[in-house]
């Protein structure tokens, strides 16, 4: 008799167990997540990309609705605005160079609350690639409570590190 009020009494453990985890799963929203990838560079990229370290990439801080239109325009993005709850969350714009034959798809995103950063790991590219250069943009959403204080992201490919400073809004769409 012991035996079994145990079993039963372990399996309703597991099955409480069970329930709770997927409800804080679905509780926990993604913090990052991919809005727009498009081959285009931002107007005056070589100026701006060419003032600091490192060189060939751009990332930009979007807080509103105006300025994700201007930046939107900036990059030149086509076709329609993805919708963005700009309430709750601010765009990261990132121009860089990749090879033609060879683009880069994003594998993951991780944003650590404690450190206030955000890696982006590339998937893995074919062993052959040509050495030319082609233009490469990607807005990504990422939740303000993260976002806020984050002065530079974490590009992964095939094993690189790059850090990244972003630049703010302002800078970039006063000088196109």
């Amino acid at each position: 008799m012991k035996k079994s009020l145990i079993l039963i009494i372990t399996c309703l453990a597991i099955i409480v167990a069970g329930c709770t985890s997927k409800e804080k799963e679905q509780q926990s929203p993604e913090s990052a997540h991919l809005v727009a990838s498009e081959k285009t560079l931002p107007s005056g990229f070589e100026r701006i990309a060419g003032i600091q370290d490192p060189k060939n990439y751009v990332a930009v801080r979007v807080t509103n609705q105006q300025n994700y239109e201007a930046m939107w325009q900036q990059f030149h993005l086509e076709g329609g605005i993805p919708e963005v709850d700009l309430k709750e969350n601010d765009l990261l714009f990132i121009g860089m160079f990749e090879s033609s034959s060879c683009p880069y798809e994003i594998g993951t995103m991780n944003v650590e609350a404690v450190s206030k950063e955000i890696t982006v790991n590339f998937s893995p590219l074919a062993e052959v690639c040509t050495a030319d250069l082609s233009p490469r943009n990607f807005v990504i959403a990422v939740q303000k409570e993260f976002s806020g204080n984050l002065d530079s992201l974490f590009l992964i490919t095939q094993g690189e590190k790059t850090k990244v400073p972003i630049q703010p809004e302002e800078e970039i769409l006063k000088n196109p």
